[in-house]
């Protein structure tokens, strides 16, 4: 993502939102070339099979497919074809809290996560498949159910960069989680697009209590995609500086930037980095770490083609 569209998703006018929602819907559907569809439909597959046509065996078939009622009516062993379902239902959580409006690379969190929802939607529609959203922080905010076409697209291109454009709020994962469960009773794909700065979550990573997304992970295929920015992992050396709780507010602290300072807080920053994917995994789901400093396009790809060869390493 470069800057001009971070500055698009800035808080603004109406009138902005939708230059911003143009923005997204346009670049999103460029960027969904052949390469990407192509890498979402191969790491993703659909959510079953169905019966295609019964064929004459060969040497060499399965069989277990052999259809024996066929085979019995005609004396010639037969078989039954199967072709994969490809339709998926896809469901985007887009953390849109006070924190995701952090950002030091020109854009910030939230930015870069409206920017990855909206490629995986665009990859999403063009393989067939329904997509719905839930942009949430203490609530769910806005929801969309899920649906297809490039109508429903561009609705939900455009609440994703409505939502962007005003932040606020803390952070509750609960809330996200519950609203997908009642969303699909059949398996779907849910894509979690947030920092995870959620009290809660954090203090089921320390006591090793369940969480949320642990129920959600056990019923659909969830992908966590953690968004970061690298000022949260390295402090600059600039003095002190003022911060304040964007979520819950409270007492503005002075944070010395020395070199020893700079280096605990690094040690710290990737200790958390390090227990919090660890524990996402651990609960069932995929993840993906996506700086603000990287392009989500390349960063999808990437991460796509290796969950694709996960995929056929586990059938060898």
């Amino acid at each position: 993502m470069d800057v001009r569209l971070g500055a698009a998703l800035a808080p603004g006018s109406p009138a902005a939102v939708a230059r911003a929602a143009r923005v997204l819907w346009v670049r999103s559907r460029r960027e969904a070339t052949s390469w990407l569809v192509g890498g979402y439909a191969s790491a993703f597959r659909g959510g079953g099979i169905e019966f295609e046509e019964l064929r004459p065996y060969v040497p060499g078939d399965d069989v277990r497919s052999i259809d024996w009622n066929a085979t019995a009516r005609s004396g010639e062993p037969w078989v039954k074809r199967f072709r994969e379902e490809r339709a998926h239902t896809v469901l985007l959580l887009l953390d849109v809290s006070a924190s995701m409006a952090f950002g030091t690379t020109g854009h910030s969190k939230l930015a870069s996560a409206a920017h990855a929802a909206s490629l995986v939607a665009a990859a999403a529609g063009r393989a067939g498949d329904r997509v719905g959203l839930a942009a949430f922080s203490d609530t769910v905010r806005e929801a969309l159910p899920p649906a297809r076409g490039a109508a429903h697209g561009w609705r939900l291109v455009r609440a994703v960069a409505a939502q962007a454009a005003r932040p606020g709020g803390a952070t509750e994962l609960a809330a996200a989680a519950g609203w997908a469960l009642e969303q699909a009773r059949r398996r779907a794909l849910v894509v979690l697009l947030s920092d995870f700065r959620d009290p809660a979550f954090a203090r089921a990573m320390a006591g090793g209590g369940g969480s949320p997304l642990a129920a959600l992970a056990s019923r659909h295929d969830l992908v966590s995609i953690v968004i970061e920015d690298p000022r949260e992992r390295a402090l600059a050396a600039a003095g002190g500086l003022r911060l304040v709780d964007p979520e819950r507010g409270g007492a503005v602290r002075i944070l010395g930037t020395g070199a020893r300072r700079r280096a605990r807080y690094a040690a710290a920053a990737e200790a958390r980095r390090r227990a919090l994917l660890h524990r996402l995994r651990s609960e069932g789901s995929d993840v993906l770490a996506l700086s603000t400093a990287a392009d989500p396009l390349r960063a999808l790809v990437r991460f796509f083609r290796a969950r694709t060869d996960r995929r056929r390493g586990a059938w060898r």
